[in-house]
């Protein structure tokens, strides 16, 4: 019998290529995964695969994206409000999710992002796939705000770092949630130390976002913690580290899943 799982993908920049090796080792293991909340980086990882459930696909479009690749997509300068634009990240998105829209899509999908003209968090339910991502990846003071609706949208993790609100099982589906924020303290003293203001400033970003997370983590029935080191939140070019430190931090907790489920299931790819 299938098990069935809503998955819940926390933000976390260049750290959420983590999310490919955890989707990666719940399929390999036979899982099903039937609902995707996702904030950020998660949105982006979860949006992409619920649009082509296809892991392997996924994978080798990202280990094929260089620096060169990634200079051609976030140089769209804008003129205040943030250092890229997200335009050619949105067409980029497009080209790879096919134009879907989010009701459309085979897995069932949730980007969370935050309104700052409201003070609240907003979710897509609905409405083009891309925007979604787009709005919920929009990093304050490097992306531009999104205006949508009324609404100026930026980055979901400021209220919501990892969504689990956002799913809602039916009857034998259990919650897996991701989070990235578990080895980025205690920080190098000797480096802090020394910072600058837009440093400290995210250092202290850094701590509200992981209180928000232990948060969140506590209403899944399982939390997954990727030992992904703090790194530049841009740097998506060492991806095969990345995903195969999602993947490994998956299977040390199959043993956990399998128990949700009564018992262990059978690797079906062995």
């Amino acid at each position: 019998m299938t098990k069935k799982i809503c998955l819940v993908l926390g933000g976390g920049g260049s750290k959420g290529l983590a999310h490919i090796g955890v989707i990666k080792a719940l399929c390999e293991n036979g899982y099903e995964i039937t609902q995707i909340a996702g904030t950020s980086a998660g949105a982006l990882i979860g949006g992409v695969y619920a649009a082509n459930p296809n892991y392997k696909e996924m994978e080798k479009i990202i280990e094929h994206i260089g620096y060169v690749d990634l200079i051609k997509l976030f140089v769209d300068w804008p003129i205040k409000s943030g250092l890229v634009r997200g335009q050619k990240m949105e067409k980029f998105l497009d080209k790879i999710c096919g134009q879907k829209r989010i009701e459309d899509l085979p897995i069932k999908f949730r980007a969370v992002c935050t309104d700052i003209i409201e003070g609240e968090k907003f979710v897509f339910s609905q409405g083009k796939l891309s925007t979604a991502i787009r709005a919920s990846c929009a990093i304050p003071a490097i992306f531009s705000p999104i205006k949508y609706e009324g609404k100026v949208l930026i980055d979901g993790g400021a209220l919501n770092p990892i969504p689990v609100s956002e799913v809602s099982p039916d009857r034998g589906e259990k919650i897996i949630a991701v989070g990235l924020y578990s080895k980025i303290f205690p920080k190098d003293y000797q480096k802090l130390s020394k910072a600058n203001l837009s440093q400290v400033a995210y250092a202290s970003m850094q701590v509200m976002v992981r209180q928000l997370s232990i948060n969140n983590l506590a209403e899944a029935d399982i939390k997954i913690l990727p030992l992904v080191d703090d790194v530049n939140v841009l740097n998506f070019v060492k991806t095969k580290k990345y995903i195969q430190t999602g993947y490994d931090a998956t299977m040390k907790m199959m043993p956990e899943i399998d128990k949700l489920f009564g018992g262990f299931l059978p690797n079906l790819f062995r």
